[in-house]
Order: C-alpha cells, then sequence, then structure tokens
C-alpha cells in the first residue's frame, strides 16, 4: 500500500539560524511560526532549528553540527510562483546570489537563487 502525501518541508542546513531566518524574510517573505532555541541566548546563537511560512509554504532551518555529516552540504529545491520577474527584481536589488531569467525547455521561467549558506532555489513560472 502506497501512502497519500499532503506536502513536503525542505529542510536546508545553515550556519546561523537567527541570521538565515532574516535573510529567507527580506528576499523571500517567510517569516518564522517556531524557532527552537537550547536557551534564552538573545544573540541567536543557541538557536538549532526553525520552521518559516509564507503563504501554504514551509520552510524548515536546521543549524550545521560540526559533528553530523548528513546536514553538511548545501540542499535544493523549487519555489513554484505567480510573478517571477517582479521576485527577480526584489532578490536583484538586495545583491542577492541569482541568475538571470531564463526560458527553460519544458515551459518555464526560472533563475537560481543562493541563500548566504550556499542552498540553491530555483525559482520558477510558467511562460
Amino acid at each position: 500500500m502506497v501512502s497519500t502525501f499532503h506536502r513536503i518541508s525542505p529542510v536546508f542546513p545553515v550556519a546561523k539560524v537567527k541570521e538565515a531566518i532574516e535573510w529567507y524574510r527580506i528576499a523571500l517573505g517567510f517569516l518564522p511560526m517556531f524557532i527552537n532555541d537550547q536557551d534564552e541566548d538573545e544573540t541567536g546563537a543557541s538557536w538549532v532549528y526553525a520552521i518559516l511560512k509564507n503563504g501554504d509554504l514551509e520552510i524548515h532551518l536546521c543549524q550545521i553540527q560540526p559533528d553530523d555529516e548528513t546536514l553538511s552540504s548545501p540542499s535544493n529545491c523549487y519555489l513554484y510562483v505567480d510573478d517571477i520577474q517582479s521576485l527577480h527584481a526584489h532578490v536583484s536589488s538586495l545583491e542577492a546570489q541569482v541568475t538571470a531569467l531564463m526560458e527553460m525547455p519544458w515551459g518555464n521561467l526560472e533563475c537560481w537563487l543562493h541563500d548566504p549558506d550556499g542552498n540553491r532555489i530555483v525559482l520558477s513560472a510558467p511562460i
């Protein structure tokens, strides 16, 4: 028997969860709905995990642990958007690492955006 899946939430490994939350808020409009901190450190140094939302989309941020090789390399995911041209202009204005918009053979307009930790987010919309 195969289960029915309802959603997926990518987990991005990051060096500093607090700084990553701010980047995703400014660049893509994701807001934190949960932050797992191990103590009351206001600097965010103890923050180890966060769940961010933008509409129905959810992404997770996980602090890279030096002894955990399973989360040591960047991740990659697609985000399908309505107005890719406006979003591309916005992230370009932030001097983010983003490619030019490209027409893809499968009928989408796309660009690749990299967060400060090297995770690649492919922004995609139908042409």
